[in-house]
């Protein structure tokens, strides 16, 4: 996850509420993950505002998509999402064929300060490109999944 690792997950719960990862993500982000704050972040989270899920949906899947991401969209089809926050574009592209809507992490970040959740977008963005996660020039990042329901 990204938002996680600058101490800023509370931008989820402040737009969306309710957030629901598959234990994929969990396994990935928390469970198999060396990021120290990425880890406490969520753990603070969970049963909160972020509800880990086992998928009961398996679908078989038209790209190659990583473990994780295979999660968000099965969740996503379990729980009728309305959004999935995602920047892998392959990802992006799967979800979006199987009808839902689809968010990048940039996009979030600047309407989290349109409205007034943060304070700067470029600080943020400055601070996921000193950590090596984030390129503005072409708004590449690692892969974020989260399944968010409004």
């Amino acid at each position: 996850m990204i938002i996680p690792r600058v101490n800023h997950l509370f931008i989820l719960e402040s737009i969306f509420g309710q957030i629901y990862i598959p234990n994929s993500v969990f396994q990935e982000t928390v469970l198999q993950s060396n990021v120290e704050i990425q880890t406490k972040n969520i753990l603070q989270a969970i049963d909160n505002y972020i509800f880990i899920v086992k998928p009961r949906t398996v679908y078989l899947f038209k790209r190659k998509l990583d473990f994780g991401e295979q999660g968000v969209i099965n969740l996503a089809i379990d729980k009728q999402a309305d959004f999935l926050l995602m920047d892998d574009k392959k990802a992006r592209k799967e979800a979006r064929g199987l009808g839902f809507k689809t968010l990048k992490t940039s996009i979030l970040l600047k309407r989290a300060e349109k409205l007034g959740i943060i304070k700067s977008y470029s600080d943020i963005i400055e601070k996921l490109e000193n950590i090596k996660i984030f390129n503005i020039k072409n708004f590449i990042s690692r892969s974020f999944e989260a399944k968010v329901i409004s």
